[in-house]
């Protein structure tokens, strides 16, 4: 009878150590409070990147490479020249295709003409975004005639720093909203708990040039200085915070 007694009173208290802890963290974890924030931060951008083409049409593919070979190199050495380093300066793109002169096809030889179109693009970047209406000049100056992209963005170093400011006002905005809720239950917020952080992003800023006004341009001997805005980027942060209460 002694050895039944103790068998049970052993079980209760395994039972007691298993089930009362499990049962006192489930009540713990139900007082949570679950909120998100959303955080942005605006700045202008510190780097520009540009890319420029060089394009060249004739029925000898080799007159077309070759007259594409001088004038970027032309290019090339105006960007130098504008402040442009070597590391960051890089060939994106290099194509030769054919097409015949026709109705949808026209150009300055008879219709029915085989004719050989060499196009080479480099991209550059720069930290200095005020400079980039002085890049297209120089670009433009000497033989590009296509600017295909332009984009203004952030350096790592900066992306960083506005990274944190919007993760900071995301962080804010969760509070708030926890401290909001809690007043309205007459509770008081004692810790907090799990912190999820999304992936921040950032916008980046585009600009675009018509093609046609910078062949035109390309042609004349003192054109007015291109204006580039670059505008603002903006960077945005999204936590999720549990608050215990």
């Amino acid at each position: 009878m002694k050895k039944s007694t103790v068998a049970v009173l052993v079980l209760f208290a395994v039972f007691a150590l298993l089930v009362l802890p499990a049962a006192a963290e489930n009540s713990q974890t139900d007082r949570v409070i679950l909120t998100s924030g959303y955080g942005e931060s605006v700045t202008t951008p510190d780097k520009v990147t540009i890319s420029f083409a060089v394009e060249t049409t004739d029925p000898d593919a080799k007159i077309a490479q070759q007259q594409n070979a001088d004038r970027m190199a032309a290019v090339v050495a105006a960007l130098k020249g504008a402040g442009i380093a070597e590391n960051n300066l890089k060939t994106t793109g290099y194509n030769i295709y054919s097409y015949t002169i026709g109705e949808y096809n026209p150009g300055k030889w008879p219709n029915g003409t085989e004719v050989y179109q060499v196009r080479n693009t480099v991209q550059i970047t720069s930290y200095d975004v005020s400079k980039a209406g002085e890049y297209i000049d120089a670009a433009v100056g000497a033989g590009a005639n296509s600017v295909s992209s332009l984009q203004f963005g952030l350096s790592d170093a900066k992306q960083a720093q506005e990274r944190n400011k919007a993760l900071v006002a995301a962080v804010t905005a969760a509070r708030n909203d926890a401290n909001a809720v809690a007043s309205a239950l007459g509770v008081k917020i004692v810790s907090t708990g799990t912190i999820s952080v999304d992936q921040s992003r950032y916008s980046v800023s585009y600009n675009s040039l018509d093609r046609a006004m910078l062949k035109a341009e390309s042609g004349t001997g003192a054109a007015v200085p291109t204006t580039i805005q670059s505008g603002e980027v903006e960077t945005t942060a999204t936590v999720s915070v549990v608050y215990t209460y």
